[in-house]
């Protein structure tokens, strides 16, 4: 038995098989927490498989694969092919993350929601910083709770779409409580240095999404191979857009300190990571 091809989505897995299974090419899928594995039972037929995977790759939607599904009974006529690629695209999205990140992202398009509907007041809210000292410490929620708060659907979008990207990766990868653990640090961190550096008023996942640009940059220079990275260019881009906001050139305004702090939190936490995985 050999792994003949790792797919990110089950129903292409399942497509594939029930076509090799007509072909009379014995196979099973495995799952695991990242992929679907197609396992071929036989080792003679390696080369048979890996011919007829190549064919696949080049052309998934081919109604071949799907006349084969409908044959082994895997599917219904539900599955045309624009199902097929819509049930592709959700399969992807879900499975790319986790409890966590998906839960903080549903939390931020509700509360952004129900702000645009006049529900909300964000900055007189109890999800706002606290605007006088001493801090109240019995709504101390309030230390976390302004990154959940967006003031358009450009700041919502672009936060959601890098903290999907890397907070799925570091939750599939490292595991729940390490996301929650970055989430909190750098949320409290981050809203703490543009409250004593600037002003109560602000709001934003920005500082959280900069920890995780840290932290998976740092991590995947100091872990090579490791699943959690951030290639060089995109963490070039995303530095170049914070000296930006520094230099005022954007055409918003910039809570420039809870992103500097954040990105400052997510490579502090990453090196600790590192140092305890290598001591591990």
């Amino acid at each position: 038995m050999f792994t003949l091809h790792h797919f990110q989505n089950l129903r292409a897995a399942q497509a594939f098989s029930d076509y090799l299974n007509a072909l009379n090419i014995k196979n099973q899928i495995r799952h695991d927490e990242f992929d679907y594995q197609l396992l071929i039972e036989q080792n003679t037929q390696q080369i048979l498989a890996q011919k007829e995977l190549a064919l696949f790759l080049q052309n998934p939607n081919d109604p071949k694969y799907l006349a084969a599904s409908w044959q082994a009974g895997s599917t219904t006529q539900e599955h045309t092919q624009f199902a097929y690629a819509n049930s592709d695209l959700i399969s992807n999205f879900i499975s790319h993350g986790g409890f966590i990140s998906h839960a903080i992202l549903v939390v931020c398009i509700v509360i952004y929601a129900f702000t645009s509907l006049g529900g909300l007041q964000p900055m007189q809210s109890f999800l706002a910083f606290f605007t006088q000292q001493p801090f109240d410490y019995t709504e101390s929620w309030r230390f976390i709770t302004p990154v959940f708060l967006h003031f358009s659907l450009l700041h919502l979008v672009f936060n959601l779409l890098w903290w999907w990207q890397l907070a799925g990766i570091v939750e599939k990868s490292h595991g729940k409580q390490r996301l929650v653990l970055l989430f909190m640090f750098s949320a409290i961190a981050s809203n703490l240095a543009q409250y004593y550096l600037v002003s109560p008023y602000f709001g934003g996942l920005s500082g959280v999404v900069y920890a995780l640009v840290g932290y998976c940059w740092l991590f995947g220079l100091l872990n090579k191979g490791s699943k959690v990275n951030l290639p060089n260019s995109y963490f070039i881009f995303l530095l170049f857009w914070l000296m930006l906001g520094f230099v005022d050139l954007l055409p918003v305004n910039i809570a420039n300190y809870a992103h500097l702090v954040g990105l400052l939190a997510g490579l502090f936490l990453a090196l600790i990571s590192s140092k305890l995985k290598a001591n591990g």
